[in-house]
């Protein structure tokens, strides 16, 4: 705890010093500064608890400085300490609470006195400030641990009978009460997150903030537990709020601030309230809604209105003929935009299910393989393989999910047809590369991955062309290189074995000399 003492009058500023110092309280610091400039420095690069100043001086009145520390947000506890007893100076310092006004000279009791007072003040004001600081590190751990116990209430974690509940609440000090309340659940779908660049994070943490002020009360605990990428969900207490209101603030949500995300959203709300007990199955029953919706986005979704017509789906007939026309003539750009086009008028149905994008899926997956077969058999096992990366739930989850798969397959499809119709571009082009990286590890499936082309038929194409299988050319090709190198350089046997991809140094010596006659030293001399 520092003390500045500002006064232009030297032996008054020391004597000031002096006195404090032999019978004042303890300060770690008493500092004295003999006009504003000096004790701005000073304010600069020190904490000062209490400040006792003059008012005139040369530079800078007192009033000036202490003006100037409370616009800084300073909280310093300040004493005047003056000849002058002008009204208008005792109010200015007053209104810019100041805690006390002497009149020089003043008796050393009363000086004393006035420090003891600012002493007590500040250890008040910093003592106030702590229980500040820790009630706000308490609400914010408070929320945490609230969130935390309707994740794990809402995964099974915590049993859903009342008894167990309470015990739990009370375990992780939290308001067992919770226990007796009504809530109305809302499970909000964000849908594209996992679609989102870098700033997904900050995404997803201007949601959680949002969602929080726009659909809590100020006095309640602002819980909005997040599942996954695409769910969250808010359990808000019924006292207060109705569903109707609850309806309502959902529609304004997708003017007020759904627009300002780059992906859609939908919004789910229970048919009644529940108890906590039964809280597990509420949320299941919105999570099944909104696993069911594959087609409206940014809709709100009352469950109370939700029946099962909506959900029963409409027998679609896919015009796979047409699709297969125009696969196996090549022309598929057109194939998407017509697909597109159909993708669109099943969305705005809003009469299919995710079982009509299950079967979509399957029939198109269908006839892609029967034309990859027709255009290019020895490309089919490689295209299949790589189509069996993309997630069918991911895929039938959305519509616009099941468009996206679409382009991308068919994106497959023509880079497959493509390069596995040229064959004699697919064997240069995998020479070229195995002869500039035979230093890496190279495999039949990797490089037949390159091609479109079946690690089997590469080798068969291999043979053909060049007389060798795929694996004998690239020992022959890495064998050619070390030739070169121990004829040309002085590097080492052992080092050119590793530059040419050989593992070990007996087995490059027994390959050198299946292909030449001799060792890798005989053929250096």
């Amino acid at each position: 705890m520092n003390l500045l003492i500002v006064d232009d009058e030297y032996y008054s500023a020391e004597g000031t010093k002096k006195k404090i110092a032999q019978k004042g309280p303890l300060f770690d610091e008493i500092f004295c500064a003999y006009n504003m400039t000096q004790a701005l420095e000073y304010l600069a690069g020190h904490s000062v608890a209490i400040m006792i100043l003059d008012i005139e001086m040369p530079g800078g009145s007192g009033l000036e400085l202490l003006d100037h520390i409370r616009q800084q947000g300073l909280d310093t506890i300040c004493i005047f300490l003056t000849a002058y007893a002008k009204f208008e100076y005792i109010s200015k310092a007053m209104r810019l609470t100041s805690i006390d006004y002497l009149l020089k000279p003043v008796a050393e009791e009363d000086l004393l006195t006035a420090v003891a007072k600012a002493v007590n003040q500040y250890r008040q004001q910093a003592n106030a400030k702590l229980e500040t600081q820790q009630a706000n590190y308490w609400k914010e751990s408070e929320l945490y641990l609230w969130e935390l116990f309707w994740l794990d209430l809402s995964e099974g974690a915590v049993s859903n009978r009342k008894e167990d509940i309470i015990s739990e609440l009370n375990l992780r000090n939290l308001n067992p009460a919770a226990a007796d309340l009504s809530y109305l659940v809302l499970l909000i779908q964000c849908n594209g997150m996992d679609k989102l660049p870098v700033e997904k994070d900050l995404h997803e943490f201007l949601l959680k903030n949002i969602v929080r002020e726009y659909f809590y009360n100020r006095e309640e605990i602002p819980v909005a537990v997040r599942q996954s990428r695409q769910f969250y969900f808010l359990p808000l207490p019924e006292a207060g709020r109705s569903r109707e209101a609850l309806l309502s603030r959902c529609g304004q949500a997708l003017t007020d601030f759904v627009p300002r995300f780059p992906n859609t959203f939908n919004f789910y709300i229970a048919a009644s309230g529940c108890r906590i007990s039964d809280f597990q199955e509420t949320l299941k029953g919105l999570q099944n809604a909104a696993i069911k919706n594959v087609s409206r986005e940014n809709h709100v979704f009352d469950l109370a209105q939700y029946t099962n017509a909506e959900t029963a789906g409409a027998d679609v007939d896919f015009t796979t003929k047409r699709w297969s026309d125009l696969l196996l003539s090549r022309k598929i750009r057109n194939l998407l935009s017509e697909t597109d086009m159909f993708l669109n008028s099943l969305q705005h149905s809003h009469s299919i299910t995710r079982d009509t994008l299950s079967n979509f899926y399957y029939s198109f997956l269908q006839t892609l393989f029967s034309c990859m077969e027709i255009s290019n058999a020895d490309a089919l096992p490689m295209f299949q393989k790589q189509i069996s990366q993309f997630s069918v739930e991911k895929a039938c989850s959305s519509v616009q999910n099941l468009r996206e798969w679409v382009s991308g397959v068919l994106e497959q499809y023509e880079e497959y047809i493509t390069n596995a119709s040229n064959q004699d571009a697919a064997v240069t082009t995998i020479k070229n590369y195995i002869h500039s990286h035979l230093e890496q590890d190279l495999t039949r499936e990797s490089l037949a991955a390159m091609v479109y082309l079946t690690p089997d038929y590469l080798s068969h194409l291999f043979k053909r062309e060049t007389g060798f299988s795929l694996t004998n050319y690239i020992i022959y090709e890495r064998i050619e290189e070390a030739k070169r190198m121990l004829a040309g350089t002085d590097k080492s046997v052992s080092e050119i074995a590793t530059r040419c991809g050989f593992q070990n140094i007996s087995y490059f010596s027994r390959q050198f000399r299946r292909f030449t006659g001799v060792t890798p030293r005989e053929f250096r001399g």
